[in-house]
């Protein structure tokens, strides 16, 4: 600690001697990156992928004063989603409050709900010079489970050896948008980068006594749509703070980064079905019983334009059904038989493949 002071009371005094204390004209970079975990991305059927999400403020060398980061939001590419499973770090296990100055400890509380790793530098005393760059903090990303309207939630603890300090963060997937709040961080300093990989490969600081993993193979999960193009757009906040209260200082400045790409390649897909019925159990010889229909796509590509036939001449449109969805259809169709006879419907679903479902009726 006493070469920390050190460090910063050097850097000040440099400071000190700059001929301008504002930050300015600052730019900033946001960027994701996709990779599916095994075999291919398809254009309609997530699968569970690697996601990298970095986001970068690059202060010009001819400004003394670095400006800090207060917030992000950054837009994923469409077909990104989360899903958290019921391994939730509460806020009885990790908050504010916690010992953030305890990385072991921290992670030791909420082991299981890890679902990414990551890397960060701050700028100690927001001083734009090479010496005041720390390059040491760590990131554990937290499952915090769902908001009120079941959105995804993050918590992101970040630690620095050098300082001897920990922040937590708290974050939200809202509509495909990821919003990030950082707090004041210790000796004035500025975040320079954060990088938040998931599920998150090993992070192993034997160190501070941290080794942990994202424990949720399946939290990304990812399609490349047809275009072959995944787009990211990112906002950034940023402004001076009073230390450690938090005040604002200064006025918000927020700057657009411009917007990135990834190619990818998606396959098609295939689409496979599935059908069950439900219906009534007697009809009446010559008359017309309602039968539900359910088609499910347990494929790779969307099944288009889903028709349903039954034996009777009962027929109904189910539409396009995306991989893993399905959808339920009233289907009327004619009974006929003699009295007290057994009748089975089969009922038909066609659309990129097919599917078949019975059901026994008595007729009355």
């Amino acid at each position: 600690m006493k070469k920390l002071v050190a460090i910063v009371m050097a850097l000040v005094a440099s400071f000190a001697l700059a001929a301008s204390a504002q930050a300015a004209n600052e730019t900033v970079l946001g960027t994701t990156n996709i990779e599916p975990r095994s075999g291919t991305l398809y254009q309609a059927k997530p699968v569970p992928v690697n996601m990298t999400i970095r986001a970068e403020v690059t202060t010009p060398p001819a400004s003394p004063k670095v400006n800090p980061l207060k917030n992000t939001k950054t837009t994923f590419p469409a077909g990104v989603a989360w899903n958290p499973n019921n391994k939730v770090c509460s806020d009885t296990a990790l908050s504010e409050t916690s010992n953030l100055a305890d990385p072991s400890g921290i992670v030791d509380a909420c082991s299981d709900s890890v679902v990414g790793t990551g890397t960060s530098a701050i700028v100690l005393a927001k001083i734009n010079q090479p010496g005041a760059l720390i390059a040491d903090p760590i990131l554990v990303i937290f499952n915090a489970g769902k908001d009120n309207k079941g959105r995804p939630k993050v918590k992101i603890y970040g630690y620095s050896k050098t300082t001897n300090v920990g922040i937590l963060m708290r974050g939200t997937l809202i509509n495909g948008v990821l919003d990030v709040a950082v707090p004041v961080i210790s000796n004035d300093s500025a975040v320079k980068y954060y990088q938040f990989d998931l599920p998150g490969p090993v992070l192993d600081r034997p160190d501070i006594g941290v080794n942990t993993q994202g424990k949720n193979p399946n939290y990304v999960t990812a399609i490349c749509p047809a275009s072959g193009i995944l787009k990211t757009n990112s906002e950034f906040v940023l402004g001076e703070r009073t230390y450690p209260g938090g005040v604002d200082t200064t006025p918000e400045t927020t700057v657009a980064s411009p917007e990135t790409t990834q190619e990818c390649v998606g396959a098609v897909g295939k689409a496979k079905l599935a059908a069950s019925v439900k219906g009534p159990k007697a009809v009446k010889s010559g008359a017309k019983g309602a039968f539900k229909v359910t088609v499910k796509n347990n494929g790779t590509g969307i099944a288009k334009a889903v028709k349903v036939t039954a034996t009777g001449g009962g027929k109904a449109n189910a539409g396009n059904i995306n991989p893993g969805a399905s959808k339920t259809v009233t289907v009327k169709t004619k009974v006929t038989g003699r009295k007290g006879s057994k009748k089975t419907l089969t009922f038909t679903a066609k659309g990129g493949a097919t599917a078949k479902a019975k059901i026994k009726v008595t007729v009355k």
